[in-house]
């Protein structure tokens, strides 16, 4: 498709498509210290897209909210609020509509870019939101700021992270330290939280359990790790605002995903029933959430 923006710094590149729900389809960087950029990223196709069954690569927004909203209803101010569900995760939602929608490029410079969503209520979501995202890239890390307002005149839950897909091998070094974990259900949906147990906090970093995999993270402090195929180390490193790490591999094991985000799954209708540690974000007519990440690439031995 049309409308690919790439960003240079140094040898680092990141191919964006705005008009495809503000993805960023690859993403190259170089290692401190090595000449050599790397490919961060499980590719996203730039030659269609699909807002319903998109494709599983590169980096897409979460906004209004991540992951799933039980039964497709959210409690508000003590009302059950009618959502869309999406036909593949029926009878829930998955991962609000920001990806879904064209976001506009507002402004960029070689190595910057500043993308923009004004998101009208919807079947999906009901509320009017606006949105902002500020890509900008190094020759060894990309930062992200996401922020996400209300625009409507009712109070509104809200949440927001990043979907990434990273190129992985199974036994790859992975790191992360869990404050709490939140099983989640047959069909994707967190119930309650409970402590880590000692094979479940990734200090120092090790490979993943075998299989594929979704874990929800709660507590979370912001900073993980992947070792990519190569051996470079890609960290994470994520303001406080995401205090949950979705960690995510299909069983094909085709990509891995680390998703630092704001809520666990239904993180609302938990908060809603009195929940604590959801995460969970209400936002007043006018208000915003906002917070930053930074991805970066150091060589394994670093």
């Amino acid at each position: 498709m049309s409308g690919v923006l790439v960003l240079q710094s140094g040898a680092a590149t990141a191919r964006l498509l705005p008009a495809a729900g503000g993805r960023i389809s690859a993403l190259r960087l170089q290692p401190q210290g090595n000449a050599d950029a790397v490919d961060v990223l499980h590719p996203y196709p730039e030659d269609f897209f699909d807002a319903l069954r998109w494709g599983k690569g590169g980096i897409y927004p979460l906004m209004p909210y991540s992951n799933r909203i039980a039964q497709a209803r959210v409690r508000v101010d003590g009302d059950d609020v009618a959502l869309a569900p999406h036909p593949d995760a029926a009878p829930h939602t998955l991962h609000g509509n920001a990806h879904a929608l064209p976001w506009q490029l507002e402004s960029h410079t070689a190595d910057r870019a500043v993308l923009v969503l004004d998101a009208a209520a919807s079947p999906a979501w009901p509320w009017h939101y606006t949105a902002r995202m500020e890509l900008a890239l190094a020759p060894s890390a990309l930062s992200a700021t996401l922020s996400i307002r209300n625009a409507d005149a009712r109070r509104m839950p809200a949440g927001l992270g990043l979907h990434p897909y990273f190129r992985h091998h199974s036994d790859a070094a992975v790191g992360y330290r869990p404050g709490a974990i939140w099983p989640p259900t047959p069909d994707f949906v967190a119930m309650a939280s409970r402590a880590p147990l000692p094979q479940e906090i990734h200090v120092p970093a090790r490979p993943l359990r075998a299989g594929g995999l979704t874990d929800y993270i709660g507590g979370w402090d912001g900073k993980a790790t992947v070792e990519l195929p190569e051996g470079a180390v890609l960290a994470i490193d994520a303001d406080p605002v995401f205090s949950h790490l979705v960690v995510h591999r299909p069983d094909a094991l085709t990509y891995l995903c680390l998703e630092p985000v704001s809520h666990v799954a239904d993180g609302f209708n938990l908060d809603a029933r009195g929940v604590p540690d959801t995460g969970t974000h209400w936002l007043a007519p006018g208000e915003s959430l906002s917070g930053a990440m930074r991805f970066s690439l150091r060589p394994a031995s670093a």
